[in-house]
């Protein structure tokens, strides 16, 4: 069942499982966390990420424009608000679900507003070769991070796929595009694959310029099979 959102758009892409610390100084911005304080669902608002440029800062009421933003976010989840004298506020927020823009809906706030549908999570042709093989290819990547900088990627790996899938993805130090990518896939299966792809491509990159040993099986792997 479609539902309406209120939208927070920025440069970079939210993907569940993924903290998102943010300052709260904007009137209109302002108003969307008392908005979602008093909200029945709970506190929870929409990320989005702009499509061209930088976020706009013209509240969208007072121009009538929407910002250029991709079709599919997250939601995130409201888990700490500390607000100060001034009346700005910092607050921990959490990447929820995915879900697909509907409509824009401009009008009735100073900020923006989404008619949305939630997204699925099917796990696709999985199989379990394709997470053995994405594990290993953390643990190499982690491997070769602590030996540059000391320390690894992160905690311990979730059990669920579709978890897995999208803590890889938050792990490496990907571009928008390829996270919006990631986000986008239909299913677990392919965004174990492409994220398999992704950590390929990191490792040999550490390889060439760190010279890194690695075991040629590493990268031998067909990319299909992550």
């Amino acid at each position: 069942m479609p539902e309406v959102i209120p939208l927070f758009p920025l440069s970079h892409v939210l993907l569940p499982g993924m903290p998102l610390p943010l300052h709260i100084f904007e009137q209109r911005y302002r108003e969307l966390l008392r908005d979602i304080a008093e909200a029945p669902a709970g506190p929870v608002f929409g990320v989005v990420a702009l499509r061209a440029g930088t976020e706009a800062l013209t509240p969208v009421v007072a121009t009538g424009d929407l910002p250029e933003v991709e079709p599919i976010g997250t939601t995130a989840e409201v888990l700490e608000v500390d607000t100060a004298d001034d009346g700005t506020s910092d607050l921990l927020s959490v990447g929820s679900r995915r879900f697909r823009v509907l409509d824009l809906l401009p009008t009735g706030r100073p900020y923006l507003r989404a008619r949305i549908e939630y997204l699925p999570e099917p796990d696709g042709e999985l199989t379990a070769a394709q997470e053995t093989r994405a594990r290993e290819l953390i643990d190499v990547y982690d491997a070769m991070l602590v030996r540059l900088a000391g320390r690894g990627t992160g905690a311990e790996l979730p059990r669920d796929a579709n978890q897995l899938s999208y803590q890889l993805a938050a792990r490496l130090p990907l571009p928008p595009a390829e996270k919006q990518a990631l986000l986008t896939d239909g299913t677990t299966a392919e965004r174990l694959v492409r994220v398999g792809r992704l950590l390929r491509r990191e490792i040999a990159l550490l390889q060439r310029t760190r010279s890194i040993a690695v075991s040629p099986a590493v990268l031998r792997l067909p990319v299909g099979s992550n």
